[in-house]
């Protein structure tokens, strides 16, 4: 019987030990992608979803139960942005939103773009992804897109708490 229970213990921690695939990619956040439509975007978000119609031709979906923000921009094809403050989604880096600034920078080195408003350091990009430094010491968004833009956009979305 005790070589019976040490066996199910062996068999069983391969288990345990798995890693969770992440949330955050280089591509997408909790699967959705730029450029996927509107359609599929909303399918992966948790319900419910509020739609906001912002300035400049923006349009966003919400997901507050998610934490999760999905922009579209009139003239553009499909998702432009995603942005995320939930402190449980992260990269295959272990980094995302409420992780230190320090984590940041021991996760991905000189591979980080810093991206300033005057002398301040206000965010870091690699890739398509941005780390908001919402103070300097931790992530408080994590978006995904390309240029500037989503840069903004995950400087004004709601940080992690």
């Amino acid at each position: 019987m005790a070589l019976a229970a040490v066996f199910a213990v062996l068999c069983g921690a391969p288990l345990a030990a798995a890693k969770k695939a992440p949330d955050v990619t280089a591509q997408s956040i909790v699967g959705v992608e730029l450029g996927m439509t509107r359609a599929k975007a909303n399918a992966l978000l948790r319900k419910p979803v509020r739609v906001d119609r912002l300035e400049d031709g923006y349009q966003r979906l919400v997901s507050g139960a998610q934490k999760v923000e999905v922009y579209f921009r009139g003239g553009a094809a499909g998702v432009v942005a995603v942005t995320t403050w939930n402190r449980t989604l992260r990269t295959n880096e272990r980094i995302g939103p409420c992780s230190t600034v320090a984590a940041l920078r021991r996760a991905y080195g000189k591979r980080l773009a810093p991206f300033r408003q005057g002398a301040k350091v206000v965010a870091y990009r690699v890739g398509n992804l941005v780390f908001a430094a919402e103070d300097g010491k931790r992530v408080g968004v994590v978006a995904l897109g390309r240029g500037s833009a989503a840069t903004y956009l995950a400087l004004n979305a709601p940080e992690c708490r």
